[in-house]
């Protein structure tokens, strides 16, 4: 700092009474560059009086910009104990940009500095810490703190932003940090944390597992919250997972250094998630490359764990095989005692609750004993299966394949299952589990006599609960009733309907049925009036009424299984079956009740034509139809059903689902006869000249349930042409987030770079020319946004859509009203799929031609700032047009200033351009007075 000055006196005096108004003192302080001024000005009062936030008519709340803030900021590196004596006088303060700056600074400067800013910051901790806070600063001055050896006060900060709190929602935990904060972050602050880390994060999940009431005294169910500790089941972020991560990556690195104090920190929890936690952490550290004196430790602890009774909990299971099957690595022959652990936690299952609702069903003494011995045998197999025969002592290996061989091998046996929990109804007197130790005759003779004795109201249990956990049990184990006769006689609808649900999705997950079983009880509930002679129980939903849902449910079932599957399909049904399968759909085709029920009781639905096609009978049937069409003219059905199929299509359908179908099943029915199909495109989908409602429900199910094909596209051509000249809005078979139109013009835009296609195709023609601006701009950019979707792209198909853009490019040019046709630009910049020098000067001339653009300007922030390096002046060109577009809520231009804007002016300042130099600093002076208070900063940072 020697070429500054302190000012003199006379000076100090003269310049505040040079600058009376805000806009003076902005000029004066944003041109400020002298650390020394800091401590002068303080003393005559300037940094005093930060303004406080303004409440407007509206009760909506304004913060009022301090210039002077922004110099603090500027120069707190140079002269953090000026900066930090000014700060610490704020505590009153509510200024939103104070509280910014405050943690921008405390980020930043020096650690010894930064911690004597905790008495400013505890006199906020009540009010909060400002809206305009970033984030990442709020953390940054924790990790600052702990890094610069200001331990014990980054500690307390850290537990300020991400120690759980508990909120006025019982099911909802609070933290400082927003939720997507609180995940991206976490790690960062974890890094600087070290090895006493454990004992830090530790107690924050505690919290959030007491908080969320999934850990208490009386209960323990935190497991829940991940099957295996490995990796996260979720497919988003959250505090949970985060703080899951947290622990888990700190207790490898502490068992590492010290396994015996890191095994009692998790373990005093008493809590199993954090055993989960210190299984598997043990487990990865004996993964890891280790010197021989400190594996020796962690194989001792390992050892401690395994035989440790707590540890063989259900919920531990995938954790356990985890470490286990790493310690046999290193001590194959330690693990003799396994057998007795394993045995003593399976004798344990035997007890007297478990005896008590055994109970319940049978009081033979010697049905009960076998229905323990089951249960066991089914633990004992999964736990020997998810360690592993390689890592089994010779004794378990022979018994995991004793189990297997009566049993049945477990498919990945240490994949996580999904865990399905209910706080309400409908619930099961019993569960699935207990369902699944009956014997068949057991089974259906307890759905028989159990009867629902409760009155309707909350949680109880009932027929419509304990037949989902019937259809769940099916869906995994089909055979669990199996050689059982007289069902349809014997047990309610409800069960019956599950059964046959139940079977379905067995069907669909691959499993074999016996067939004869199902056919029968299928033929028998059809046949079957649709009154039930079983009296009604419970309340108005807990069980099925009649027998209508469970002819439903036989439908869905026989729909199915017509489906023609592939020589290697894992489910493969008969030739007799499916005969059998034709002839009950085909008899359907008598009831004529079924159509008329659909339009009574559709009539005011507000479902679309294909969600209505899934939910009533007469289309279900009807497409059962065309899956018995698919299987070709040589069957013995196929007249039958194709007779059958086009007299249901001939109906007067008011809503629809009969069209759906036949748009959804287009495919099969085209390659079943190809000629029948081309022969009826014009009744079933409409023609050039115009075309029905139903029409058009066909004809937009099939585009939006089909990729692009090429024949499809030649048959469908007409009805295209005929729904883009629609003079009213085309009818919406399926409603989904596009458009049909934008349907037809995504099937178009792949013919085009598929080369299937040319821009002179009537079709084609039609769409760029006819269709609504907005679809066609919708098609292109879908188009591109599978493209960044996408693995990898033939640069063929990448070089015609980038011929394509240009043509649309060049249409634009010549009719600028047509400008919202390029407003899907974004994606082929997101795509990562172009070179930057293409689409670099085409970005710059779309957002000149269409300023809207910029509203999706924060979607390739990282793209632009990447590009300055390759080409300076077009970068900062197509930054100065996107940021004209003014923000309504100040969000979307948050991700240019983080992850272009620095870069884009640092390039240009540093490009040997004088003129693009002088722009680019003009530049950031003016988005530096609309309250960037940083971007000099970090420009400077880029830039030196």
């Amino acid at each position: 700092m020697e070429k500054y000055r302190e000012p003199t006196d006379e000076q100090l005096k003269e310049v505040l009474r040079r600058i009376p108004t805000l806009q003076l003192r902005r000029a004066f302080f944003e041109g400020l560059k002298n650390p020394l001024w800091v401590k002068a000005l303080a003393k005559q009062g300037a940094f005093a009086n930060p303004p406080e936030p303004k409440v407007l008519d509206d009760g909506s709340v304004r913060d009022i910009y301090w210039p002077e803030i922004d110099y603090l900021v500027r120069v707190s590196n140079e002269v953090p104990v000026d900066v930090v004596d000014v700060l610490v006088k704020l505590t009153k303060s509510n200024n939103a940009w104070v509280k910014r700056a405050v943690f921008e600074v405390g980020s930043s400067i020096p650690a010894d500095q930064a911690v004597r800013l905790r008495p400013l910051i505890n006199f906020w901790v009540s009010t909060g810490f400002g809206w305009r806070t970033d984030p990442r600063h709020l953390v940054g001055f924790a990790t600052n703190l702990l890094s610069g050896g200001q331990r014990e006060a980054g500690i307390w900060f850290a537990n300020l932003l991400f120690k759980p709190m508990k909120t006025k929602r019982l099911d909802k935990t609070g933290t400082a940090l927003e939720e997507y904060w609180y995940a991206h972050e976490l790690p960062r602050l974890v890094e600087k944390l070290g090895g006493g880390g454990l004992a830090v994060v530790l107690p924050w999940l505690v919290v959030f597992e007491r908080s969320n009431g999934h850990f208490s005294k009386k209960s323990d169910i935190s497991y829940f919250a991940r099957d295996s500790i490995r990796v996260s089941d979720r497919e988003y972020e959250d505090v949970e997972q985060a703080l899951i991560d947290a622990v888990r990556d700190l207790a490898i690195t502490a068992m590492k250094q010290d396994p015996q104090k890191s095994r009692s920190l998790l373990l005093d929890t008493k809590m199993i998630l954090a055993r989960k936690i210190a299984l598997f952490s043990l487990s990865e550290a004996i993964e890891q490359d280790v010197d021989e004196s400190g594996m020796a430790p962690l194989l001792d602890v390992a050892y401690e764990l395994l035989l440790d009774e707590p540890s063989l909990s259900e919920g531990c299971r995938i954790d356990y095989a985890d470490l286990a099957r790493a310690f046999a690595k290193r001590r194959p022959d330690s693990l003799e005692k396994l057998a007795t652990a394993l045995d003593l936690a399976c004798a344990r299952l035997d007890d007297e609750r478990l005896r008590e609702w055994l109970a319940r069903e049978t009081d033979d003494p010697a049905a009960i004993n076998k229905s323990v011995l089951q249960y066991q045998d089914a633990w004992m197999h999964r736990w020997l299966a998810a360690i592993g025969s390689d890592a089994l002592p010779a004794e378990l290996r022979d018994r995991l394949a004793e189990l297997d061989a009566r049993l049945g091998v477990i498919e990945s046996p240490r994949e996580p299952s999904s865990t399905i929990t209910s706080w309400t109804g409908p619930n099961s007197p019993i569960t699935q589990d207990e369902m699944s130790l009956m014997s068949p005759n057991e089974l259906v003779a307890h759905l028989e006599s159990w009867h629902d004795t409760g009155n309707g109201f909350g949680p109880e249990p009932s027929h419509e609960g304990q037949g989902r956990s019937v259809a769940a049990l099916l869906t995994t184990s089909p055979d669990a009733i199996a050689g059982v006769e007289g069902l349809v006689d014997r047990l309610r609808p409800t069960y019956l309907r599950s059964i046959m649900q139940g079977w379905e999705a067995a069907v669909k997950a691959g499993l074999t049925l016996n067939w004869e079983q199902v056919l029968l009880t299928a033929r028998q509930i059809l046949a079957h009036s649709d009154e039930s002679g079983f009296p009604a129980e419970g309340g108005r939903f807990d069980e099925d009424l009649d027998f209508r849902p469970a002819k439903e449910a036989v439908v869905g079932l026989l729909e199915e299984l017509a489906k023609k599957r592939d020589e290697g399909s894992n489910v493969l049904v008969p030739v007799s079956i499916l005969n059998q399968v034709a002839e009950l759909l085909l008899g359907a085709a008598n009831d004529k009740t079924e159509f008329s029920r659909y339009v009574v009781g559709a009539k005011d639905s507000s479902m679309d034509a294909l969600t209505l096609s899934l939910n009533w009978r007469w289309p279900v049937w009807l497409r059962g139809l065309t899956h018995l069409i698919a299987h070709g003219s040589e069957t013995g059905w196929f007249e039958a059903a194709r007779s059958a199929f086009e007299d249901e299509l001939a109906r007067d359908d008011p809503y629809g689902a009969s069209r759906a179908v036949l748009g959804e099943g287009l495919a099969r029915l085209f390659i079943a006869d190809q000629e029948w199909v081309e022969l009826r495109r014009g009744d079933w989908f409409g023609a050039e000249e115009d075309s029905s409602r139903n029409q058009q429900f066909a004809l937009s199910v099939a585009v939006a349930t089909h990729r692009h094909h090429k024949q499809l596209l030649e048959l469908l051509g007409p009805a295209m042409i005929g729904a883009i000249r629609s003079t009213e809005a085309v009818a919406v078979g399926w409603r989904t987030e596009t458009d049909p139109l934008q349907e037809i013009g995504g099937w178009l835009v792949e013919a085009v770079i598929r080369g299937e296609q040319t821009l002179d195709d009537p079709v084609v023609t039609v769409f760029f020319s006819e269709a609504p601006v907005d679809v066609r701009g919708g098609a292109m950019g879908h188009v591109a946004w599978r493209f960044m979707r996408a693995d990898e792209v033939s640069s063929g198909i990448r070089d015609k859509f980038a011929t394509l853009w240009d043509n649309r490019l060049e249409h634009v040019r010549e009719h600028p009203a047509d400008k919202e046709e390029l407003s899907g630009f974004y994606w082929v910049v997101k795509s990562g799929k172009f070179e930057t020098g293409w689409w670099l000067p085409r970005l710059k001339e779309v957002a000149s031609l269409d300023p809207t653009l910029g509203r999706q300007r924060y979607m390739i922030s990282e793209e632009l700032g990447s590009s300055a390096s390759l080409d300076p002046h077009a970068a900062f060109d197509v930054l100065r047009l996107l940021l004209a577009v003014q923000d309504e809520d100040g969000l979307t231009s948050y991700g240019l200033m983080r992850d272009a804007v620095p870069q884009i002016l640092a390039a240009a300042i540093t490009s040997g351009d004088a003129n693009l130099k002088a722009d680019a600093e003009r530049y950031m002076n003016q988005l530096g007075e609309q309250g960037n208070l940083q971007l000099e900063s970090e420009v400077r940072a880029l830039t030196s």
